[in-house]
C-alpha cells in the first residue's frame, strides 16, 4: 500500500492507525452537565470536588469520579487555590463564612459577672428556661440580690443581648467551655458535666473578667469603625 500510495510505512501506519471522529471513550458528562458544574463551583466558592460531585448527582443523576469534576473545571481555569485577599480585610463581609455549629444535648447554667465579683453559677435543670422559670429563679433570687449590693449603678446587660461577642460574659462562657474541655478525664455523664461546670467556674481568675469588662470601650469603638461587621 506504501508503494502504490506513495508513503512510507511509518506514514501509511500513521493513516491507517489515525482514528476516526467518535471514536475513542465516552465523556462521562454532557455539556450541560459541564456547564452545571462550572457554574456551582463559581456560585460557591468553598465546594470542593466532593461536594461537586453529590451536587451532580442529585441535580442530574449522574455519578462521576472527583477527579472528572476536577477536570471539568481546570478546563475553564478553575484550580483549588490558598484563598488570597489583601491586608487588613479579613473583616470584609464578603469573605466571611457563616456556619452554625451545635454538638448536641448539655447543660443550661445561668452566671453574671462585674467589676471584682461574680454571682455563683446556677445549673438550670428539669426543662427550657421559659420568661416564668426566668423571673423566679434567676432574676428575682439572684439579679435583684446582686444588683442591690452592687448600689445604683448596676446596669444589667442581658446574656442574649446581640452582638453576643459584645458581651463580657460571652467570652467568660468560652473560657469556661475551654477550661471544662482540658479536664482529665474529661466529663462522661451530665452529672460530671455539671460538677466540673461549677468547680472550674469559681476558679476562672477574676483579673481574666475585669480585663474583659474593661476593654468593652474599645470593642465598642471597633464595632462602631466597621460598622457592626466582624471585629474578630
Amino acid at each position: 500500500m506504501s508503494q502504490r500510495s506513495h508513503l512510507t510505512d511509518s506514514g501509511a501506519w500513521r493513516v491507517v492507525g489515525r482514528p476516526k471522529p467518535g471514536q475513542g471513550r465516552r465523556r462521562a458528562t454532557t455539556p450541560n452537565e459541564d456547564r452545571y458544574l462550572v457554574l456551582t463551583a463559581r456560585r460557591h466558592r468553598n465546594m470542593n470536588a466532593t461536594l461537586l460531585q453529590q451536587h451532580l448527582r442529585s441535580a442530574t443523576g449522574t455519578t462521576v469520579s472527583t477527579q472528572t469534576v476536577r477536570n471539568r473545571l481546570y478546563g475553564v481555569g478553575l484550580y483549588a487555590r490558598r484563598p488570597m485577599r489583601n491586608r487588613g480585610s479579613r473583616n470584609n463581609p464578603a469573605f466571611v463564612h457563616k456556619s452554625v455549629r451545635f454538638g448536641g444535648g448539655g447543660v443550661l447554667m445561668y452566671g453574671g459577672i462585674s467589676i471584682d465579683g461574680r454571682t455563683d453559677l446556677y445549673i438550670i435543670r428539669y426543662g427550657p428556661l421559659t420568661a416564668r422559670r426566668y423571673r423566679d429563679k434567676i432574676l428575682r433570687p439572684v439579679v435583684v440580690l446582686y444588683a442591690a449590693a452592687i448600689g445604683d449603678g448596676f446596669i444589667l446587660m442581658d446574656d442574649n443581648y446581640r452582638p453576643y461577642h459584645m458581651n463580657p460574659i460571652e467570652h467568660v462562657w468560652k473560657a469556661l467551655g475551654r477550661r471544662v474541655a482540658g479536664r482529665q478525664p474529661p466529663p462522661q455523664t451530665l452529672q460530671e458535666l455539671e460538677r466540673a461546670l461549677l468547680e472550674e467556674w469559681d476558679r476562672i481568675p477574676q483579673l481574666v473578667i475585669n480585663s474583659l469588662i474593661d476593654s468593652m470601650p474599645q470593642m465598642c469603638s471597633t464595632l462602631l469603625a466597621v460598622r457592626g461587621n466582624h471585629t474578630y
